[in-house]
């Protein structure tokens, strides 16, 4: 059976990672499938020396096309590049994360699509707890970069008035649904249509190790900052949202700090702060005594595996923000609101570290529950079955 495999054309490793992660550990073995990616040539070059195919079509846009700001040419060029990749593979099925113009070359098609969804995509918790000013993390402009303002009008483009947009309408209606994450965090809503349709997978990350290189640059940073606490400040890949003002705060009070996140402050505690925009984080996070994060798809798993307290900070995203709350709710982090949601924002923080000083801020007892939980959801989880279900 040929599969074809498709990201979120601008969503960089956030929206690859857990595609990559069901090839390698649930569809490889399988030899009767045939899976192809449509990537970019760089992500082509990476999963290529994994032993994964790839589409011979680079899933980008030309630079001079991108400058243009023309999002008609822009989807237009998105279309026909999934429309070659089609022709190449001949899929009997397609899986896909975020790629909001694959209907076109399934349901137009009668293919079954399989879908990579996020609690963004069914939001479960309490009204009582949204913000109407929060929107979804594809959504947010201003402090984020072109290639995610750019998701915000793909996601858009579904309202326009076309031939296609029968099928485009269907983009949040696969056949099948494979939710990256456990029940208990991931809450479907008890109402929610075709229950059946979703399979939790559990969280599909990378178990990383550092590299050599990476590995050396760590351990005479750790060195230098021995018998300190280590703290693990992160906003992701793409998110913007200052945090010059955690970072100087924990240093100040004779923490280490490892951080994706590039700013000035870096500069000025050089010894103290360590910096790298790409990490580990399996890694780091075992070596954390705090993580604090945007609560990204993904990312808030690797504190609860590795047991280590947490911190999540609002990005004004419901997506993110759901979870973060949600988190707080069982216990096992402790959630500070953006600062144009909360005047006491800083208040708040303060308290949580306070709490995480005297060793209060989560239940370990429900940590570890949580723990069991994505081990058994992991090993339970078999893509058989999802694309048998697709396939029906």
């Amino acid at each position: 059976m040929n599969i074809l495999t498709i990201p979120y054309i601008t969503g960089g490793l956030s929206h690859l990672i857990p595609l990559y992660v069901l090839q390698q550990k649930y569809l490889r073995s399988n030899t009767d499938i045939n899976n192809q990616f449509l990537v970019n040539s760089n992500s082509q070059n990476f999963l290529l020396l994994q032993g994964i195919k790839c589409v011979p079509v680079n899933y980008a846009f030309d630079e001079n096309l991108w400058i243009s700001n023309d999002y008609s040419k822009l989807k237009q060029r998105i279309i026909e590049m999934e429309h070659e990749a089609y022709k190449i593979v001949k899929p009997s099925l397609i899986i896909e994360d975020t790629a909001f113009f694959t209907p076109l070359i399934a349901e137009k098609n009668h293919l079954p699509r399989i879908s990579i969804q996020r609690t963004g995509n069914f939001r479960s918790i309490d009204k009582r707890f949204r913000n109407p000013k929060h929107v979804h993390s594809l959504q947010k402009g201003g402090n984020i970069d072109k290639s995610e303002s750019f998701s915000a009008y793909t996601s858009s483009t579904i309202k326009d008035t076309n031939q296609d947009l029968s099928f485009l309408q269907q983009y949040s209606k696969p056949k099948a649904k494979i939710i990256p994450g456990i029940p208990t965090i991931e809450c479907l809503p008890e109402n929610i249509e075709n229950k059946e349709s979703y399979f939790y997978s559990g969280p599909l990350v990378v178990m990383d190790r550092p590299s050599k290189n990476l590995s050396d640059k760590l351990e005479s940073f750790l060195s230098f900052n021995k018998n300190k606490p280590i703290v693990f400040i992160t906003t992701g890949t793409i998110d913007k949202t200052p945090i010059e003002k955690y970072t100087e705060f924990f240093v100040k009070r004779n923490y280490a700090v490892i951080t994706t996140t590039n700013c000035k402050i870096n500069e000025t505690y050089s010894q103290e702060i360590f910096y790298n925009k790409l990490l580990p984080l399996h890694y780091i996070c075992s070596i954390s005594s705090l993580v604090i994060h945007q609560c990204g798809s993904g990312m808030y798993h690797y504190p609860i595996m590795n047991r280590v307290p947490s911190i999540t900070i609002g990005t004004q995203c419901y997506d993110r923000e759901d979870i973060a709350l949600r988190l707080e709710e069982l216990g096992v982090s402790g959630h500070i609101p953006h600062p144009d949601d909360h005047s006491e924002y800083w208040n708040i923080f303060i308290d949580m570290v306070d709490r995480f000083e005297k060793n209060t801020l989560i239940n370990y007892e429900k940590m570890d529950k949580l723990r069991t939980e994505i081990n058994e959801t992991m090993a339970n989880f078999k893509i058989e079955n999802v694309i048998q279900y697709a396939l029906a």
